[in-house]
């Protein structure tokens, strides 16, 4: 192995293990006191620079087919903020809206770098592997720094000051809030979409397929993986993140669902095997009986999230307060909930996709036109009232999905989505068709990462963290490796299935 090959598969690692550190101060600084502003770039870009830059090149420009639907966004996205000259955009704080587009251009520069080096680092299944491992090296700092906090609040009822001033090291916020663990995150909500995005689905798909990262076993017997993911499960509970909790209730639905349907299927075909006649009625009825179980059971689920909620979390104490719902409505029942403003934020920035339906308003921009969009029971809520009149930043729609709406319109909407069903293909295919049984355990992964990423969409924003890119570079990475598998069979007399392009 070559000095450059050492250099470059340091920073690779060094990379992974940092990736929990979201918003690193000084970075944090350096782009202008911005909250996303993960360590994790500083080992990106020199990769970028050193190695991935002079490849492509020597590549004659070769890209994977994946990243063609974000170049076809990013036009779009380029063109909505072009026409963005000919629009009366409103003035706000007295920032330019160039000033605000720029900082979302470098966002997606961030996680487009992240995303293309992850694929470019990932070349065969033995660096798949030990991606996987530092992966959850990381995730076993995530963890461990998680439980020391909740431990020290459960034993003392406040933090003590050492921790504080690390939590002021690690992250630009230098917070740690009451009762939650926030882990080397800026927030906990940040933490909750950590381990949605990278860990615990890396860790159940792993579980599920019965593949590990690590060639051994914890005492001989027991699967690393299984024991990161009931530990990492308890790290998401104690982060208290509402929406964390509903992605987890939801990616456990699925597999829920899955391991149903292929009873079901088995229970089928061991009639069909025993000749054993059974009525399509009673077939129709016996299923139908299995998913209004399902449903009921997962009903029941969310009730006692809901119910743990009132009685670990204080935004959460009225949730099941009918009367305020009657009274008041759904804004009024919500704004008791501590969600009503963010619902308000959704509602501002979708009013200027309905202004600019078709290509958006630009990049950066919608928050802007804020004060015009804003729904009038915003005008009753103090954050909304203290974003609009007194704070100094520019609002944003604090939901990833209602941000390329009122940005880039139904087309960059429609080619971002497309992006993610790509992946989601991409992972059928590997759990399909590839003989690999780690690279068809990434199959399963993939598309629990791409769950994760639409229910994640609902509470944050950004394009800079680098948690779904990673993610979603990795199952990219994963499925070029069995492309690359296939071909070769293939060339040595075999037929595999192709992959649809």
């Amino acid at each position: 192995m070559t000095l450059s090959e050492r250099v470059f598969g340091f920073l690779w690692k060094l990379l992974l293990v940092v990736l929990p550190l979201s918003s690193f101060p000084l970075l944090s600084t350096i782009f202008g006191g911005t909250s996303v502003a993960p360590l994790a770039f500083v080992p990106m870009a020199v990769i970028i620079i050193f190695w991935w830059l002079p490849n492509f090149f020597r590549n004659d420009r070769k890209l994977p087919y994946q990243v063609k639907p974000l170049l076809v966004f990013f036009l779009v996205g380029m063109l909505s903020t072009l026409f963005s000259f000919f629009h009366q955009v409103p003035t706000f704080r007295d920032v330019p809206w160039l000033q605000n587009t720029a900082e979302t251009l470098v966002t997606f520069a961030m996680g487009l770098g992240f995303y293309l080096v992850t694929i470019f680092a990932i070349k065969s299944p033995e660096k798949l592997r030990t991606t996987l491992v530092w992966i959850s090296i990381g995730g076993m700092v995530v963890i461990a720094s998680s439980w020391i906090q909740y431990g020290s609040w459960l034993a003392n009822n406040h933090f003590p000051e050492w921790m504080h001033r690390i939590q002021e090291l690690v992250s630009s916020s230098g917070v740690l809030y009451r009762g939650r663990a926030t882990g080397l995150a800026y927030e906990p909500s940040w933490l909750a979409h950590q381990l949605n995005m990278v860990y615990l689905p890396i860790w159940l798909g792993l579980s599920l397929s019965g593949q590990s990262a690590f060639k051994k076993k914890l005492f001989n017997n027991i699967q690393y993986e299984k024991v990161l993911l009931i530990m990492g499960v308890v790290t998401l509970f104690i982060s208290f993140s509402r929406i964390g909790w509903i992605t987890m209730i939801l990616l456990a639905t699925y597999v829920i669902y899955r391991l149903t349907n292929t009873w079901i299927e088995k229970l089928s075909h061991k009639h069909r095997e025993q000749n054993i006649q059974v009525s399509l009625a009673r077939q129709s009825i016996f299923r139908l009986g299995i998913w209004v179980g399902l449903i009921v059971g997962f009903v029941a689920v969310i009730l006692l999230a809901g119910f743990l909620m009132t009685k670990f979390e204080p935004r959460m104490a009225r949730l099941f307060d009918i009367q305020r719902f009657i009274d008041f409505g759904f804004m009024g029942w919500a704004s008791t909930l501590g969600f009503a403003e963010r619902i308000v934020f959704w509602q501002a920035a979708y009013a200027v996709f309905q202004l600019y339906p078709l290509l958006g308003a630009g990049f950066g921009i919608p928050g802007y036109y804020f004060t015009l969009t804003v729904p009038n029971f915003g005008t009753r809520l103090p954050e909304i009232n203290k974003v609009a009149l007194t704070q100094n930043f520019i609002p944003n729609a604090k939901n990833l999905w209602v941000r390329l709406l009122s940005e880039t319109g139904i087309t960059g909407f429609a080619l971002f989505t497309a992006w993610l069903v790509v992946h989601w293909r991409d992972a059928n295919w590997l759990e399909k068709h590839s003989e690999s049984g780690l690279l068809k355990a990434m199959g399963l992964v993939g598309k629990l990462i791409v769950i994760a990423m639409i229910i994640e969409g609902f509470s944050l924003d950004s394009f800079g963290l680098p948690y779904y890119w990673v993610s979603l570079g990795v199952i990219s990475a994963s499925w070029l490796i069995a492309q690359t598998e296939a071909e070769t069979t293939t060339s040595s007399g075999q037929t595999l299935p192709s992959a649809d392009r």
